[in-house]
Order: C-alpha cells, then sequence, then structure tokens
C-alpha cells in the first residue's frame, strides 16, 4: 500500500514541479510569503494567551524608561502581527491564483499542442472526447494542486514547525500529547488513503468513457437525428454517467466519510486529554488560564493543515490521478518532422514509387498491403480500385507518412520519403477527401488553412478556379462569412469547392482524390469535375475510386485484392479481361457489357 501511494504522489508532484521550474521568481516570492505567513501564524494563540494573563494580571511591563500596561502592548502586538498576517495572505494568493492559472493554461497549451503533433494512428486509436475530457480534468488538477493544496496547506505546516519550538518551551507534557496524536493521524492519513486509489482509477475510467461516448453522439447527430436515436443515446448517457460514473464517484465518497470520521475522532480526544490536563495543572498553579487557552490554539493550528490535508486529501488523489492519466495518454511518440540526415530538397517533381511495401496495424496480425510495387511518374493519373477494406486509403496515407510501412519503401523522386521533412513533403500534396470537414470559421479561413500567407486575391483566383466565388459573393459577408461546425451552413458541393480552392492554393505536386464528386448533385458535380480538371493538370494525381465510370480516363488502374496488387492497366485493357476483377467490379456498377 505504501508504495500503490508513493507512486503517484511522487509521479503527480514531478509533472507539477516539472512547470514549476520555469516560474523560479513568482515561486521565490511565494516561499517567502509563505514563510512570512507561517512565522506570524505562530505568534498568534500566543499572543491570544498573553492577552488573557494580562487581564487577571494587569501587569506593567518595562521597556528601559517606558512603561506601559501588558494588555495594551499584548493586544496592540496582536492586531500589528494580524495585519502583517492578512496582507502577506492576501499577496500570496494573489500570487498563487495567477501562477496557478497561467501553469493551468501552459498545461492545457503544451499537451494540446502535443496531441496535434502526435501520429495518425493515435487519434484513429482514441476517442477525441476522451483525450479532451482527460486533458481537462489534468489542467484542472494542476491549478487545483497548487492553489488548493500546496499554496494554502505549506504556509499552515510551516506555522505548524513554528508553533511546535513554542509550545516545548512552555508545556512539554502537553506538547508531547499534540505531536503523538498529530503522528497518529497522519499514520491513519496514510494507511487508509491508498485503499482508494483503485476506486478512483475505476471511477475515472467510467468518466472517460462516458464522455467520449457523449462527445461521439453530439458529433454524429445527423446520424443520430436520421436514425431516431435520440432515445437509444439517452441510455446509454443515463448508463455511463449515472449507473456507472456517479456510481462509482458516491462509492468512493461514501468510504471516504468514514474515513473522516475517524481522523475527527482522534481530534476530538486529543482536545479532550488537553483540557482535563490543563485544568489540573491550573488548579496546582503550574499552568495559567491565558496557557490553556494558548495550547487550545495550538491545538487547533495543529491539526488545522492536516484536517484540510484530509478534507483535501480526495482532490490531491483525484489531481495525482487525473495527471497520470493524461500522461500515459501523451506518452505517445510523436511524429517526426526532421529525421537524422534528412535529405533536403528545394522541390519535388511528383515521382512515386512503391518497391515491395507491406503495412498492417499494430497489434494486428491480417495484412493490410502485402509486397506491393508501384511506379508512377510525375503528372500521371492513377487510380486505385477495389472492393472497401482492401487497402486504397492506406496506400494513400502511407505516401503523406501518416503510417510507416512495416517492410519496403515509399520514394518520392526517388528519395525515401522517411528521409524527408515531413512538413516539406506534406506542404507538396493537396487532399480532397469525400467527406469534407470544414472549421468554424470564415470562408476565407477555411481556404487559406495551409498556406496562411496567400493574400486576399489569391485566395479569391483559387475560389473562381473551383468555381466557389460566385456562391462566396452570394454570401451577406462574402469571404468574411462563417461556414459554422464542420462547415454545416454549407451545401455538400459547396463544402466540396471550398476544399478544391483550398487546394488549388495549396499549389500542390501529389494531387489526392478521394471520389470528391460522389455524394453530389448533377450541377454541383459538374462544377467540380471542371475545376478538378484544371487542378489535375501536371499533377501527380492518386483517385481512390467508388465509382468506377470516373477513372475511366487514369492513366494507370491498380486493383487491389487482399492487400496486393491483382490487376494493373488502362480502362480499355482491364474491360477486355475475361473474369477479371475490375471488369466484374464495372458490370456490377454499369451493367454488363454488349
Amino acid at each position: 500500500m505504501a508504495k500503490q501511494l508513493k507512486a503517484p504522489f511522487r509521479q503527480g508532484f514531478k509533472i507539477v514541479f516539472g512547470y514549476l521550474k520555469d516560474h523560479k521568481r513568482e515561486i521565490t516570492i511565494i516561499s517567502f510569503l509563505g514563510v512570512v505567513g507561517g512565522a506570524v501564524g505562530a505568534i498568534v494563540p500566543y499572543l491570544g494567551g498573553k492577552i488573557i494573563d494580562s487581564i487577571i494580571s494587569d501587569e506593567i511591563l518595562e521597556f528601559g524608561d517606558y512603561k506601559i500596561v501588558s494588555l495594551y502592548f499584548f493586544v496592540s502586538v496582536f492586531f500589528a502581527v494580524k495585519i502583517i498576517q492578512e496582507l502577506s495572505s492576501w499577496r500570496l494568493n494573489l500570487k498563487s491564483d495567477k501562477l496557478s492559472t497561467l501553469l493551468e493554461a501552459e498545461y492545457m497549451t503544451k499537451n494540446a499542442s502535443k496531441i496535434l503533433e502526435l501520429p495518425l494512428s493515435f487519434h484513429k486509436k482514441y476517442k477525441i472526447g476522451e483525450i479532451s475530457h482527460k486533458i481537462n480534468r489534468a489542467s484542472g488538477a494542476m491549478e487545483t494542486i497548487l492553489g488548493r493544496i500546496v499554496v494554502e496547506l505549506v504556509p499552515e505546516f510551516l506555522s505548524v514547525v513554528f508553533a511546535a519550538i513554542l509550545i516545548f518551551n512552555i508545556n512539554a507534557l502537553l506538547a508531547s500529547i499534540i505531536a503523538g496524536s498529530v503522528l497518529i493521524y497522519g499514520l491513519f492519513l496514510t494507511k487508509a488513503a491508498p485503499k482508494l486509489i483503485p476506486l478512483q482509477k475505476r471511477m475515472h475510467n467510467f468518466y472517460n468513457k462516458a464522455y467520449g461516448n457523449a462527445y461521439d453522439a453530439i458529433t454524429n447527430i445527423h446520424s443520430v437525428k436520421q436514425a431516431t436515436a435520440e432515445n437509444y443515446e439517452k441510455k446509454k448517457l443515463k448508463t455511463n454517467f449515472i449507473n456507472k460514473a456517479a456510481k462509482s464517484w458516491t462509492e468512493y465518497i461514501e468510504i471516504w466519510q468514514s474515513l473522516t470520521l475517524a481522523q475527527r475522532i482522534i481530534i476530538i480526544f486529543t482536545q479532550l486529554a488537553i483540557y482535563l490536563i490543563s485544568f489540573n495543572l491550573i488548579r496546582k498553579g503550574q499552568m495559567t488560564i491565558g496557557q490553556l487557552v494558548m495550547f487550545n490554539g495550538y491545538s487547533a493550528m495543529f491539526f488545522g493543515p492536516f484536517v484540510r490535508l484530509g478534507t483535501n486529501w480526495q482532490w490531491l488523489q483525484n489531481g495525482l490521478v487525473n495527471l497520470q492519466k493524461a500522461e500515459e495518454l501523451l506518452k505517445q511518440t510523436p511524429e517526426k518532422y526532421v529525421p537524422k540526415k534528412a535529405v533536403k530538397a528545394d522541390d519535388i517533381k511528383g515521382d512515386v514509387k512503391f518497391e515491395n511495401v507491406s503495412f498492417n496495424y499494430a497489434g494486428k496480425k491480417r495484412m493490410i498491403l502485402d509486397e506491393i510495387n508501384i511506379e508512377t511518374k510525375a503528372g500521371e493519373v492513377i487510380a486505385l480500385v477495389g472492393e472497401s477494406g482492401v487497402g486504397k486509403t492506406t496506400l494513400i496515407d502511407l505516401i503523406s507518412l501518416y503510417y510507416l510501412p512495416i517492410k519496403g519503401k515509399v520514394l518520392i523522386d526517388g528519395i525515401d520519403n522517411r528521409k524527408l521533412d515531413l512538413k516539406f513533403l506534406r506542404r507538396k500534396i493537396a487532399v480532397v477527401p469525400q467527406d469534407i470537414t470544414l472549421f468554424n470559421d470564415t470562408v476565407k479561413n477555411n481556404i487559406k488553412y495551409g498556406s496562411f500567407e496567400a493574400t486576399d486575391e489569391e485566395v479569391e483566383l483559387a475560389a473562381k478556379m473551383a468555381h466557389a466565388d460566385h456562391f462566396i459573393k452570394g454570401f451577406s459577408k462574402k469571404y468574411e462569412q462563417f461556414v459554422g461546425e464542420r462547415g454545416i451552413k454549407l451545401s455538400t458541393g459547396q463544402r466540396q469547392r471550398v476544399a478544391l480552392a483550398r487546394a488549388f492554393l495549396r499549389k500542390p505536386k501529389i494531387l489526392i482524390l478521394d471520389e470528391p464528386t460522389s455524394a453530389l448533385d448533377a450541377k454541383s458535380e459538374a462544377y467540380v469535375q471542371d475545376a478538378l480538371a484544371k487542378l489535375m493538370e501536371g499533377k501527380t494525381t492518386f483517385i481512390i475510386a467508388h465509382r468506377l465510370s470516373t477513372v475511366r480516363k487514369a492513366d494507370k488502374i491498380i486493383v487491389l485484392e487482399k492487400g496486393r496488387v491483382a490487376e494493373t492497366g488502362k480502362h480499355e485493357e482491364l474491360i477486355q479481361k475475361e473474369g477479371g476483377i475490375y471488369r466484374k467490379l464495372y458490370e456490377l456498377q454499369i451493367g454488363f457489357l454488349k
């Protein structure tokens, strides 16, 4: 159990302190204010006791020739100390709030940025709702651990250290009782708390899954509406959030409250022992009433930070678990943008060659691609044909290095693409997918995405070439019109033409088309086909074909079956092959040849 407690503490605080090291000046100021607050806080009960004794004794204090009634003196010092305590606490809270807010923002920025650098395989493995939930909870934990726990409790524990020195000089017996009780309290806390860690991890798994499924339903709202699956999704929400996540949280709280009750009983019996012994000492004249008040104050001071630590223990553990969960997620290796011994290239022609390429997904035995050999010259149009799941999209993803082949290599102008600067390579490639997703931004910014330095004139020219300018200028705000989340305010044809304008602006050498006209009406398809013809001029073009009527003019058609190249040739050649795969697919779509 001790190891179970130490591991998350060590790992969690290592993460927190890793962010603190860049803020040494702020930490120095906060530490100084904490020491000041702790020192003056330790004096307050002492002065309170002195004030009580001064009321009873009416003692006169002498400072050289100056005399003052002890009551006035200690009251004056008491309020001066309280003012210093409040001022230091105010500055401490102000500084710590600013720092914790900044750290939370830095954590979000750093880790959201890291997610952007992780490979496509990571994003296909995890749900975006689950990822965002983990990062949000971890960033909140960063603020909680620093603000609620570290900054609040450190000054109080410093007060305990200063107070310990004072009370052992006043009465060693009572001081030993307090110290012993605090030790028992601390041991109880460290023994009991690790039992909650498995419950916390289980609870967080439930919440992460619940948020992931909720986000999945919201992002696929069209499918939900079309299938009238609202009640189905609501049942899933209830199951995930109420029956699982909230129930596990309730179990955790019930156990935790039982622990806090036991802790408070320890405090009650400690205070009872102090009062009983103090009453006896007062009767014997070995202790003053002021010292009783003083010890009662120190008793509360000693237990105060431990009580708050106990109260915040669940927040601390939750925070550390959240940080660990996010850290595990982010341990994935980011994409290597500039490989060692990278080959420098000013530009590319567009020659693409797959040389003995094989690929399968991690943890899967089935080969998606097996010994693929394809050679394409710059400017050629290559169509990839085959049933769903034969590896057409995966093959194309290897060009952009979204995945790495497990065998063989992909050559761009004779250079292994793994040796090229990754961002340079991808800037030379444009993709026009079948399902266009736009950002919730203006039309102009969506067209400029990836070509951020483009001028307004260049954007407008690209839109004209994509047959998008006329409908864009029909908007009230023209190019400044917001398209809505995922481009929902635009029709399918309009989204396609915005995507084509983006591709024109990019001026790629390699163009990838994933059947961009399959979901369009006749008029929109005519616009897009005309724009595509212009866009494809002089560019190496790969067409992932679902409708075979779109590939008849391709320079080369590659037919894939079971991850291998089954047939290669032009449309006219392949259509003549009796029993050929391409011919069968064509007949299924077009009808038997006469």
